[in-house]
């Protein structure tokens, strides 16, 4: 057996390097983890922390809930909830002290999130 977490790329190494053996694999190949947003919760602290727990670790954990599924209801109010907080989430230096995140991982990674952000995805 052989279990593995991380990217796509690697579960799909991981998978061919036990298909020669038969080994059983498990796979979670992270993210795009939803938050599930309905129309009677409260909005603005719902997706003000949801938008806060995606961007926790800058945003590279495995399991960072980086989607939102809206009820069509208030889809329109969450965006701008959403916007305003991403908007005033700041990025600085790492050594700082301070409430910020630190830079992302490679530049790998940085194509990714700026994918997704620009709707990528």
């Amino acid at each position: 057996m052989m279990s593995f977490t991380g990217s796509t790329r690697a579960g799909t190494a991981v998978t061919q390097d036990a298909a020669p053996s038969v080994k059983r694999v498990t796979l979670e190949l992270g993210g795009k983890s939803p938050n599930l947003i309905f129309a009677d919760c409260d909005l603005e602290t719902r997706v003000t922390q949801s938008v806060a727990e995606c961007m926790f670790n800058t945003g590279q954990s495995c399991d960072a809930p980086t989607r939102l599924l809206v009820e069509r209801s208030c889809y329109d109010e969450v965006v701008e909830i959403a916007q305003r907080a991403a908007e005033q989430t700041r990025v600085d230096d790492p050594e700082l002290e301070g409430d910020h995140l630190g830079p992302l991982f490679d530049q790998i990674q940085f194509d990714r999130v700026k994918v997704f952000y620009s709707g990528g995805y």
